[in-house]
């Protein structure tokens, strides 16, 4: 007879879409202009068909000047039957303009902290984030890949280029 010899009980370090701190942030209410199950907490998403009322997944052709920010899971949603959440079309869902997030790796990312955020714009992860690919945009990694997300600094996107740290 086997036994468990190792327990986990800590919590994980965050989710997709979780607020990462109390840092100053800014969120704004958008619908969803994309399919039920498209748009995920914690992806990056562009201005939809109705530029500052909806958003949408990424495509190849967005660009950084539609970026909007990022779906935060604000715990308002059902599971349906299966325990599973999914983001419905036309919904309304907070985004988060700036500010500190756990968001969505692409499959392959391994960022460091400190390393520039890549929003993808194509394939199967597109609206994830990595270190290389898509669009550059204003934000920075601020912890390693966890379970497939990753904390970011996400700054004014109207600013040209992150701040530098002295840390």
């Amino acid at each position: 007879m086997s036994i468990w010899t190792e327990y986990n009980n800590r919590t994980p370090a965050g989710v997709a879409g979780g607020l990462y701190d109390l840092t100053d942030h800014a969120v704004d209410s958008f619908r969803i202009d994309a399919a039920d199950g498209k748009v995920k907490f914690g992806m990056g998403v562009v201005m939809g068909t109705t530029p500052g009322t909806d958003v949408t997944v990424p495509a190849d052709a967005s660009t950084l000047d539609k970026f909007v920010g990022i779906v935060m899971n604000g715990g308002a949603n059902e599971m349906d039957t299966k325990g599973v959440i999914v983001v419905r079309n036309s919904s309304t869902q907070s985004i988060m303009r700036h500010g500190r997030v756990w968001a969505r790796l692409a499959a392959e990312a391994e960022p460091a902290y400190g390393d520039q955020v890549h929003l993808i714009t194509g394939g199967a992860d597109a609206g994830c984030f990595s270190t290389t690919g898509g669009i550059a945009i204003n934000a920075r990694f601020i912890t390693t890949a966890q379970n497939g997300i990753a904390a970011i600094e996400l700054y004014n996107q109207l600013n040209a280029a992150p701040a530098a740290s002295g840390n």
